[in-house]
């Protein structure tokens, strides 16, 4: 074999070389421009199927492509689902959160009715105990926290009362007759005149309605001092 067959078929042996490479994707796009020499015949180009290859790696190429590619009819419908999914779970949360507030409201007012029979029985501290128990359950019911505020008026432990009160008056309601009035009660027992005052004053402010109610009720305060 002369010495140009010998090029020929190292050239032939390289060329096969860098497309078994490509097929294997060893080569970099920038490559697949110039990984193959030119042929040196009509028949070694033909034999080496140059185009061939070039166009199965860019078809392989292509379809990886389009398989990461969504359509967007497909993609809509996802989002659609997405949201449907999201609605129904924030309906499932309301539910499962209502169904809560309903069972703690329903123990609160066990709780709650244990504390007024047991105000009535004169033991205030057995009813503050069944009235915190209503709080740790439902923590909004300015009912039960006036409750417990007249239990400490009556054990005469006026700042806790005072605590209660100012509770509802702060957080839940502004306008809440009993707290006012069991307000002013206690300042009238802490000797806290100006507070007193204030306590009735707002009392008449926030229920004008009621004047005649918050009459007698400040007047049974007079009376007991």
């Amino acid at each position: 074999m002369d010495d140009k067959h010998i090029n020929d078929f190292a050239d032939f042996e390289s060329t096969l070389q860098k497309i078994e490479d490509i097929l294997q994707n060893k080569g970099s796009s920038a490559e697949d421009e110039s990984v193959l020499p030119k042929a040196k015949t009509a028949e070694d180009f033909e034999n080496l199927d140059v185009d061939k290859v070039h166009l199965t790696i860019r078809e392989d190429r292509t379809v990886i492509n389009k398989s990461d590619a969504k359509p967007k009819e497909q993609k809509g419908n996802e989002n659609t689902m997405d949201q449907q999914s999201f609605m129904k779970e924030v309906e499932r949360d309301a539910n499962e959160r209502a169904q809560s507030r309903a069972k703690r409201e329903h123990e609160a007012e066990g709780h709650r009715c244990q504390g007024n029979e047991a105000f009535r029985k004169g033991s205030y501290e057995k009813a503050i105990l069944h009235y915190n128990k209503a709080v740790e359950r439902v923590k909004d019911s300015a009912i039960t926290y006036n409750n417990r505020a007249l239990c400490y008026i009556r054990l005469r432990n006026y700042k806790r009362a005072l605590d209660d009160c100012q509770y509802v008056l702060d957080k839940l309601q502004e306008t809440n007759l009993r707290a006012w009035l069991y307000r002013a009660k206690a300042y009238k027992c802490l000797k806290d005149v100006d507070k007193f005052e204030e306590s009735v004053a707002k009392a008449r402010q926030h229920n004008p309605k009621q004047l005649s109610y918050i009459d007698k009720f400040i007047g049974q305060i007079e009376d007991e001092m």
